[in-house]
């Protein structure tokens, strides 16, 4: 059993305070206990070398995680890329492909319609514009105005789906940049409605209401299956000016 001592020039002295003792300096211990003491230490050293070992496996094995997902996305990524660039290039071959079919099937159509030159023209032709009464709503009122409707023919056949050729007319003859077609008719200006959305605007801009407005909103397309070409109808606010001849029906 250990023993609380004080040291002494004449030795160790036991205490009967024990640890408790103020004078307490030393502890004198069995061989056994000193050994057990030993292997506790050993034992905690062991454990504190096993814990950082296996923080250590635990950092390489996470480390080697990371690495395997980063690898993985990297995989992933490369493979969707090569994907998209494939996908780009379907695309790009399908697009010039399409655009080429469109550029013969304009090409034919402005040579069975006699249009000049037939490589050149952009196949878009006046059959007929004419002066028509449309009901507006005048606040609470119903009123009539006189607008006009003219008939252009595309280039397009009416094997074409409709909603095919409607998209492509729209985007050709009114497109987002650049000299749109209708302004060669004198067609200025355009509002996304019908004749009160007209009148609104001119409201806000005089000028407005003296320029041959196109009103999208009484757009619409036809079949013609005796020429056998799609027309789209517009109506605008004027008469058109004059018809330039390689707009109109040879």
């Amino acid at each position: 059993m250990s023993e609380f001592v004080k040291k002494t020039i004449m030795g160790y002295k036991t205490l009967d305070g024990g640890q408790s003792d103020p004078e307490c300096s030393h502890v004198i211990l069995t061989l056994k206990e000193y050994e057990g003491l030993l292997q506790k230490i050993s034992q905690a050293e062991q454990e504190t070398r096993n814990e950082k070992r296996k923080v250590e496996e635990e950092k390489g094995a996470s480390l080697y995680r990371e690495q395997q997902t980063i690898q993985k996305a990297n995989q992933a990524i490369e493979k969707w890329m090569k994907a998209l660039e494939k996908e780009k290039a379907e695309s790009d071959y399908q697009k010039g492909l399409n655009e080429n079919l469109l550029r013969i099937a304009r090409e034919r159509a402005n040579a069975d319609r006699k249009l000049k030159p037939k490589k050149e023209h952009t196949g878009y032709v006046v059959v007929v514009s004419s002066e028509k009464i449309y009901r507006y709503k005048n606040r609470h009122r119903l009123e009539s105005v006189k607008l006009w409707e003219t008939v252009i023919q595309s280039p397009y056949s009416i094997e074409f789906p409709a909603e095919q050729a409607k998209r492509m007319i729209l985007e050709e003859f009114f497109p987002e940049t650049g000299e749109w077609e209708a302004a060669r008719l004198g067609i200025k200006r355009w509002v996304a409605g019908d004749y009160e959305d007209f009148l609104s605007a001119a409201d806000k801009d005089e000028e407005f209401m003296k320029q041959n407005a196109a009103l999208m909103g009484y757009r619409s397309f036809r079949a013609n299956y005796r020429d056998g070409y799609w027309e789209m109808i517009l109506v605008h606010t004027r008469p058109l000016e004059v018809v330039p001849k390689d707009m109109r029906v040879s």
